[in-house]
């Protein structure tokens, strides 16, 4: 092989690597948030590995307990890192794996709270680490809910 044969290929093994090699952590994941009352739920789209439509396609759900029946607002939990439930779902059958562990620390909340920015980490039985950096935006599913 000849020594330019050699670079290239070297090359070629490194821009690979770079490309399908996605680290956890400093992964960013963009969704949505929803305010259900007595807590924010924060659903993150799991970037897969694979391209085209036979992804696996999965969202981790995270829920920020913030109090009943008097809530405190979204922006009294900015710099705190808080213990939250998480689950691991799949997008398409909807099926849940709960998190052993979850943890969320909210860098900003807009002054009309429409949006968020932050870092989230999870530990999952079979669906293992999962870590990041997230933006998410407010959107609410369905009928607006009652909080008495």
């Amino acid at each position: 092989m000849s020594h330019w044969a050699s670079i290239r290929s070297v090359l070629s093994t490194a821009l690979l690597l770079s490309v399908f090699a996605r680290p956890a952590l400093g992964t960013d994941y963009k969704g949505r948030m929803d305010f259900e009352c007595c807590d924010t739920a924060f659903y993150l789209r799991v970037r897969g590995h694979s391209k085209g439509s036979n992804a696996s396609k999965q969202e981790v759900v995270l829920r920020l307990h913030h109090g009943c029946p008097n809530s405190l607002p979204l922006e009294a939990f900015v710099a705190v890192d808080r213990v939250v439930s998480a689950k691991l779902c799949g997008a398409e059958s909807k099926q849940c794996e709960t998190a052993t562990a979850a943890k969320i620390y909210l860098d900003s909340v807009s002054k009309n709270g429409m949006h968020a920015s932050g870092k989230f980490s999870a530990d999952f039985p079979t669906g293992g680490h999962q870590e990041g950096k997230f933006t998410v935006k407010d959107h609410h599913e369905g009928p607006i809910p009652i909080c008495e």
